[in-house]
């Protein structure tokens, strides 16, 4: 039989995703394909219903096509894929599925969830040595921090994942990374560098061979001439952007670079032209389920070209749509130019109450952005810096481990000719050693035995009663006196116990772990354990930490007591809240750590009609243990847990 080369390339890709069930990791395919792969996929999906390690890969690689232009679907598909690579132990279905899952809630400006999934599908690339998924684990980490403005944090995984791209030598992987590297010096307003950047990357379009990448390279050298108020410039970038993405996205995916393109053409002065794009713009949005981001824009674009052709009426009523879009979404730049609209607009109207009002609005949000540009602009300089020292650092001390080579010999002959001088200064030494070592240790083996107690108390009471569980119920099987429905059910039982008694394991051991002596091991503790038992609950998770947290010092005790506080809160919680969503705040006051769990569920019960359970007397003593306090107190809807222990 004889293909054509667009059937020849269907056959194979869906024999490559689906019967093969490799991930589609590499090029977009065109948006003509698409569809065709994804019905080839799904009837694969449908005709071979085995849940296998197979079938966890076509789930995945659907998942990884459709995550632009039918977000909704991807991230259902790649759920079903995490849960039964779960199920299967199927390290690379579970690395695909937290990858796709951090692109979802990246897309959806869902920060904390990306940044979770991200962090553990670079984890786990890492740990199978999936380098070139390690590579997108470090772009995704960077998008997210630098969309949040968190462009400290976004330089670590940008520089080391453009290294391991080109250590790879992967065309495609390394032009995201320039491009984003570029897109961070931007945002530092360094645009040279920036400029540099995206150049170097456009030269890999040709070996990278994706209408994808060549897109995002033309959108980053718009957005430079952008930011340098070359409009012409911008716009012939933003129609080369919009030429490739074509070819990938449909008319939801195109809307930002549609956007951007209007915006320029406003910019030009043709405000008619601009005008007609953003009302076709404004109901797609509207229509497709367009982020609050692009409604505002296309709303604020409307404001400004009635603004420009003397129509004050028309841009004060877009103005205020605009205005009133953004400001439950946070939006900030978005409120600063809408109330700059309207100022400008109520005084052309006569309206000077509501211009100084308004004007007074946006130089409000004008002072707030810019600060905080500011901060972030310096903590990243600061950080870029302190790179910079560490690899000069690691040059030094490389010349200095063969200059020390260089003077062994001269070394030893001094250490001869002061050996007398050495043995008597060694004694003095020792001596002063061994009262100090002693002093210690019995500083230490006070310190452990009151850490064993605590330990043992906790491992007696939470661990030993699921390992006593477990053995009553193992001799009740031995005999063999029930049905066989009711051994499956006991030994459904035998093996929930023998996991929460695992984990009460681990907790114990990470409790005392020096390697996680840390506040912000302490932070990514508390977030995955939330994640691990709320969603499956059906809860919200909505967590958040100042950054001041995670540089804290926090004792041993502290960390222990805050954890096991944290984990009974939301136990209580799944268990008796009846909630929806659940609220976590941490923040620094002084000199302690406050730690805040809010629930939307029914709120606390009656001394009278609480049957039982040491829970909240066990938050209240371990607080107590460490010199904190705990509170808890009505909510309307639901319960606040807050608890505040000391730092020092």
């Amino acid at each position: 039989m004889l293909y054509t080369g667009r059937g020849f390339f269907l056959l194979l890709l869906c024999l490559v995703l689906g019967r093969e069930a490799a991930q589609a990791q590499g090029p977009t395919p065109p948006l003509a394909q698409v569809a065709a792969v994804r019905d080839s996929i799904g009837r694969l999906l449908v005709a071979e219903p085995r849940r296998d390690t197979t079938r966890v890969g076509r789930l995945n690689a659907l998942s990884f096509i459709l995550r632009t232009n039918e977000a909704p679907q991807s991230q259902y598909l790649a759920r079903q894929a995490l849960a039964l690579a779960q199920q299967l132990h199927f390290s690379k279905g579970l690395l695909d599925a937290h990858f796709n899952l951090g692109y979802y809630f990246r897309a959806c400006n869902q920060y904390d969830s990306a940044i979770y999934y991200s962090r553990k599908a670079l984890d786990m690339s890492m740990r199978i040595q999936s380098r070139y998924t390690q590579t997108r684990a470090y772009y995704n980490l960077t998008r997210i921090y630098t969309e949040q403005g968190n462009y400290a944090a976004a330089l670590g995984p940008s520089l080391d994942g453009l290294a391991l791209a080109h250590t790879i030598h992967n065309a495609r992987a390394e032009l995201f990374q320039l491009v984003q590297v570029g897109r961070i010096e931007l945002a530092l307003g360094d645009y040279a560098a920036a400029y540099t950047h995206v150049i170097e990357a456009s030269r890999l379009i040709a070996a990278a061979h994706d209408p994808l990448g060549t897109g995002y390279v033309y959108f980053g050298l718009g957005d430079i001439s952008r930011e340098q108020g070359q409009w012409l410039a911008a716009r012939r970038y933003y129609v080369r952007a919009e030429t490739n993405w074509r070819l990938v996205y449909n008319a939801h995916g195109l809307l930002p670079i549609e956007l951007s393109k209007a915006e320029m053409t406003d910019r030009l002065g043709d405000h008619l032209a601009a005008r007609g794009a953003a009302y076709g713009l404004l109901r797609r949005a509207q229509a497709t389920g367009g982020t609050p981001e692009q409604v505002t824009r296309a709303t604020l674009l409307l404001a400004q070209t009635w603004l420009a052709t003397a129509r004050p009426d028309s841009a004060r009523y877009y103005a205020a749509r605009s205005l009133a879009a953004s400001l439950p979404a946070h939006l900030r730049p978005a409120i600063r130019d809408a109330a700059q609209v309207l100022a400008q607009a109520s005084d052309q109207m006569g309206k000077g109450h509501d211009a100084y009002r308004y004007q007074a609005l946006a130089s409000t949000y004008a002072d707030s952005i810019n600060g905080e540009a500011t901060r972030r602009r310096a903590a990243a300089l600061q950080t870029q810096a302190a790179r910079s020292q560490q690899q000069d650092q690691i040059i030094l001390l490389r010349q200095q481990a063969r200059l020390q080579t260089q003077q062994q010999e001269l070394q030893h002959l001094r250490y001869r000719q002061g050996a007398a001088a050495l043995v008597g200064l060694a004694l003095v030494v020792l001596a002063a050693g061994g009262y100090g070592l002693w002093r210690y240790r019995r500083r230490e083996t006070l310190r452990q035995e009151a850490l064993r107690t605590r330990i043992a108390a906790d491992l007696h009471d939470e661990v030993g009663s699921m390992l006593t569980q477990i053995s009553m119920q193992s001799t009740l099987l031995r005999e063999g006196r029930y049905a066989p429905a009711q051994q499956q059910a006991y030994l459904d039982q035998m093996a929930d116990a023998s996991r929460r008694a695992a984990r009460q394991m681990s907790d114990a051991v990470w409790s005392i772990d020096a390697r996680y002596d840390s506040a912000a091991s302490l932070l990514d503790r508390l977030r995955d354990h939330a994640h691990e038992v709320l969603p499956p609950a059906g809860l919200e998770l909505d967590f958040a930490a100042e950054p001041a947290v995670a540089t804290a010092p926090l004792p041993l005790a502290t960390r222990q007591a805050l954890y096991y506080i944290y984990k009974e809160a939301l136990h209580n919680v799944v268990k008796h809240a009846q909630a929806r969503q659940v609220r976590v705040r941490l923040r620094l006051l002084g000199q302690q750590l406050e730690l805040l769990v809010h629930d939307d569920g029914r709120g606390l019960p009656t001394a009278a009609g609480r049957p039982g359970g040491q829970g909240l007397r066990n938050m209240r003593m371990r607080a107590q243990a460490v010199g904190g306090v705990i509170t808890f107190a009505a909510a309307a809807p639901g319960t606040s847990v807050v608890v505040h222990l000391p730092l020092g």
